[in-house]
């Protein structure tokens, strides 16, 4: 008898003006690997499109957009799987996921010192429904394109002036880059046109250039590190501690598959050292490429997180 597929739900409000995001990459690479995925409002009564198996909740902003935030998933029986991002940016949203964690069958931290502090909270010595499972990058949307190098240094983002770990912002990082580095493209997200300096875009701005700069808010890992490694670019990041954790639960290693800096003065000489040493800039940039496609990649998170599943 043929195995019926398990039936999954995956909860997104995309009525506002944006379509992309997590919740979108994971839907993608569900249906990418020919799960029973179905894209659904998170609002009102879902319980008319059947009985689901695993419900999904992906954070994308949701916060911030005009939702029930006192919505659930339907109780059909179905396990119940909220993946947490942001809840690292400011307290408010922190509070709030924090408050929809304890609702759900199983919780994944994409920033582990969130969840570190989520499990802080609780009462019980071991939290067995929350797990710390990084953000990834989806390569169809941020493809490895050959590209002639036009730049020496790249960064996009968003403008942000509060201290990070290392003691300096991306203001701080951005007006020191522009002053040592003149052939210099800096990007970022534009209301009017929502493709410019994302996705395929943003791909050949990375490939473009000959160093991608990336500066983390907090000490956790971002999605412009795994987005820049997807895209088969070499990468140029800030040190923090979390860092430790990929290497051991990834592969990924400060020095092989990318390089850090730990302040503004170290980010100069690196910076000066790989423009002038293209052989070894590039060979970084190949394996690293290599390793994220490996670890770093949604389908990769999907496979972890039905493995974890089925082991319950």
């Amino acid at each position: 008898m043929k195995k019926t597929k398990p039936r999954i739900a995956i909860y997104y409000d995309n009525r506002w003006g944006r379509n992309d995001g997590p919740p979108l990459y994971y839907f993608n690479a569900m249906q990418n690997m020919k799960m029973d995925i179905t894209h659904l409002i998170p609002q009102g009564d879902t319980s008319k499109y059947g009985k689901f198996d695993y419900h999904f909740w992906v954070d994308w902003g949701e916060d911030g957009l005009p939702v029930d935030h006192d919505w659930m998933p339907p109780k059909d029986g179905g396990k119940t799987i909220y993946v947490v991002s942001d809840a690292h940016i400011d307290k408010k949203g922190k509070k709030y996921r924090f408050n929809r964690a304890n609702k759900f069958d199983l919780v994944f931290f994409n920033q582990k010192r969130a969840w570190s502090e989520y499990v802080a909270q609780k009462k019980e010595p071991v939290i067995a429904n929350s797990l710390w499972l990084p953000h990834a990058a989806e390569p169809q949307a941020y493809p490895q394109i050959e590209q002639a190098k036009k730049y020496d240094v790249c960064f996009i983002g968003h403008f942000q002036d509060t201290k990070n770990y290392n003691g300096f912002s991306r203001v701080d990082m951005l007006d020191f880059a522009f002053k040592k580095f003149p052939n210099f493209y800096f990007g970022t997200r534009s209301p009017q046109d929502p493709t410019k300096n994302m996705f395929e875009d943003a791909a050949k701005k990375f490939n473009q250039s000959k160093i991608v700069l990336n500066i983390s808010i907090t000490d956790d890992v971002n999605m412009r590190f795994w987005e820049t490694l997807v895209a088969g670019s070499f990468l140029l990041t800030n040190w923090i501690p979390g860092l430790k954790d990929l290497e051991k639960n990834y592969g990924l290693v400060d020095g092989v598959h990318y390089i850090t800096y730990k302040d503004l003065t170290d980010l100069e000489v690196k910076a000066k050292y790989f423009l002038s040493n293209d052989k070894e800039r590039e060979r970084i940039a190949s394996v690293g490429y290599k390793q994220a496609m490996k670890t770093g990649t949604y389908k990769s998170r999907i496979k972890t997180i039905f493995d974890i599943i089925s082991h319950k």
